[in-house]
């Protein structure tokens, strides 16, 4: 697990993205995917707490990218090109997930396979839920929506279940590749 001094540097990490996607070898074969900023919904605890989620939630988008960056599964794009569009989504829909595919136009103005969207649900301090999906920008399908259960509302179990997710789908594709041979 990576220490709060490194998520500063995460936070960092959302302006580098650019510079490391474009550094990361990655093969021609590669699906194209856009990751969008975690989000988070259900008991947000209170104006006290807007802060630290907000610090948590860049921290847990850098992250997610991080990591699918290193499993190599995917080709991820930098979405600075739809900023605009992302944020006039973000003034129309209270959350991105939950639009009825309105994630599709950013993947189509950057010209993606997939679109990746993942929220945290909290619904208290102890008991949260990550969950991702993966949406196929050609037909609008949800090719994978997965959700993991985790404890505690800190850096590390954010952290932690932002690992345990990218991990997964390693792991789901590794499955899905011995199959196919």
């Amino acid at each position: 697990m990576k220490s709060l001094a490194t998520a500063g540097f995460m936070l960092i990490g959302g302006l580098a993205f650019a510079a490391h996607v474009g550094a990361a070898q990655s093969p021609r074969h590669l699906m194209k995917l856009a990751v969008l900023e975690v989000e988070l919904t259900g008991d947000l605890g209170g104006p006290q707490f807007e802060a630290e989620h907000e610090a948590r939630l860049k921290m847990a988008s850098a992250r997610l990218r991080d990591d699918l960056v290193h499993a190599g599964l995917y080709e991820l794009v930098d979405l600075a090109p739809a900023h605009d569009t992302v944020e006039q989504l973000k003034s129309r829909y209270l959350y991105l997930h939950d639009c009825n595919g309105c994630d599709l136009a950013v993947g189509r103005q950057l010209g993606t396979d997939y679109v990746l969207i993942a929220w945290v649900n909290r619904v208290s301090g102890l008991i949260l839920t990550l969950t991702y999906e993966i949406h196929e920008v050609a037909s609008g399908q949800i090719t994978v929506r997965k959700s993991f259960d985790f404890r505690g509302d800190n850096d590390a179990a954010w952290t932690h279940a932002i690992d345990y997710a990218v991990r997964d789908l390693k792991e789901s594709a590794a499955d899905t590749n011995s199959h196919e041979r």
